[in-house]
């Protein structure tokens, strides 16, 4: 099975501002969050054999406090994980984005502006990625720690536009879960939060 998290939550989404790849630290909220996680696991008996974040810190570190209990040899970054790509609208409050780009978020099929990646490419490299793992670890427990607006780009493709971007939102340390039959990524369950008490509406990014 392979657990897919998203970050805890990090300064700019409390702040409210577009991250995108830029690299922004976890709010106080979102070390709580991450550690929460690795309650849960620890609590419920889930251990990996392999660990893979994206390189962002936000990632990176949440990966590090999920496996804080857990006797794991390395966590794998890669940038393939990062969360899409903004371009000129990195950094802005998401209240003054939607005000000239409105769709910013889900703007399948369109072209591009303001130097953005298109959610088509994101889609790309994260169905490669993940499947390049799935065949790496073989079925075998795996943790991918990576960004809201890349979970919900990957189960859109893996559910042929029944779910994912546009549909619904991903939360801050939720689990969307997987599994692999050897040929293709099956999505299982999607944002999963059992581990929070709470839900607070945050930012995807």
């Amino acid at each position: 099975m392979m657990y897919v998290v998203r970050h805890g939550e990090s300064e700019w989404n409390a702040l409210g501002r577009l991250q995108g790849q830029m690299d922004i630290g976890l709010s106080k909220e979102g070390r709580e969050q991450a550690a929460l996680l690795g309650d849960y696991f620890d609590r419920d008996g889930i251990v990996f054999d392999y660990v893979f974040s994206s390189d962002l810190d936000r990632a990176f570190q949440t990966a590090k406090l999920a496996c804080a209990k857990m006797n794991v040899e390395s966590i794998t970054a890669s940038r393939l994980l990062r969360e899409r790509f903004y371009g000129e609208l990195q950094g802005q409050l998401l209240t003054d984005i939607v005000k000239t780009v409105p769709d910013y978020a889900n703007n399948l099929g369109e072209p591009m502006t303001h130097g953005m990646e298109s959610i088509e490419d994101m889609q790309e490299r994260m169905v490669k990625v993940l499947t390049s793992i799935a065949e790496e670890t073989n079925g075998a427990p795996v943790l991918i720690v990576t960004h809201g607006g890349a979970v919900n780009a990957l189960i859109h493709k893996l559910s042929n536009g029944e779910s994912g971007t546009g549909i619904g939102k991903i939360d801050n340390t939720s689990i969307t879960k997987l599994s692999w039959n050897g040929e293709k990524l099956w999505v299982v369950s999607v944002n999963e939060t059992p581990h929070l008490i709470s839900v607070n509406d945050t930012f995807e990014g």
